[in-house]
């Protein structure tokens, strides 16, 4: 059963691919989150940014490499991802926000004191079941809830880069669906939306389903009904579940007010417990 906008609760909204190129997507996703607000929701908004990251660093000479997915991130590599996720991609976030009515607020880990924390990834290939420095990249490990609610109570929308630090508040660059997940479980978030590229999550039929159970989710996994680039979206909707979401919503991010559509029954995919 999907919860409506009036009784939304806490929301995380991860937000990427084609909804953060198209200025008119953006915009229009910048007022929803304030109006989502206004009607009484708790409103976290995780971006990305792996495409302007790469074309930064393209022109300052960087070559960037990925394995199984995930950026190898040394220590040049990961100065051009503070400098565009943290300064240029969040700040833009937050004026528009600002533009909307709304007041928002920059973070990454290095804030409200190491908030967002993380361990360096030891990742093992998939092909080769070979272990790979990937550099600073991180799993996030603790996320206190406590210092996010507390922006929360005050009226801001969080504005959350995918940047977490280390023991030593050294920054770590994190997977932004994988922030979002942790963000969502650590507030006991009522829903997180995941806006992608996509239109759901397709079933069997191979037509997109409205809803589905975790369980059913993940024998689709299994049978490879979901496949690809689903899988890991799919596998993070099963973690926020597990960690005490509510549920989790697919939706289509280049459809305008996608984000207000995840609250019906024709916005997406609905993955409920």
């Amino acid at each position: 059963m999907r919860t409506t906008e009036a009784d939304a609760g806490t929301v995380v909204v991860k937000y990427g691919g084609a909804a953060m190129k198209d200025a008119g997507l953006s915009e229009t996703l910048m007022r929803d989150l304030v109006a989502l607000q206004a009607r009484g929701a708790r409103v976290v908004l995780v971006h990305g940014g792996g495409a302007a990251v790469t074309e930064i660093g393209r022109r300052l000479g960087l070559e960037a490499r990925f394995v199984d997915g995930l950026r190898v991130t040394d220590p040049e590599t990961m100065r051009v991802a503070q400098r565009v996720q943290v300064g240029e991609i969040g700040r833009g976030i937050v004026a528009a926000i600002g533009r909307a009515g709304g007041r928002a607020l920059g973070l990454s880990g290095h804030d409200l004191g190491g908030w967002l924390r993380g361990a360096r990834r030891q990742h093992i290939h998939r092909q080769t079941g070979e272990p790979v420095d990937l550099g600073r990249v991180g799993d996030i490990c603790a996320v206190d809830a406590a210092a996010l609610s507390a922006v929360l109570d005050q009226g801001w929308i969080p504005v959350v880069a995918p940047v977490a630090v280390d023991a030593d508040f050294e920054a770590l660059n994190v997977n932004a669906d994988s922030v979002a997940t942790a963000v969502a479980a650590a507030l006991q978030a009522d829903r997180l939306v995941l806006l992608t590229d996509v239109d759901g999550v397709r079933g069997a039929d191979g037509q997109p389903a409205r809803a589905v159970s975790a369980d059913t989710l993940r024998a689709w996994i299994a049978s490879g009904v979901v496949s690809g680039g689903m899988i890991p979206k799919a596998e993070g909707c099963l973690d926020a579940l597990a960690g005490g979401v509510g549920a989790v919503s697919i939706a289509d991010g280049r459809v305008p007010h996608a984000l207000l559509g995840a609250f019906s029954a024709s916005g997406g995919t609905e993955v409920h417990p």
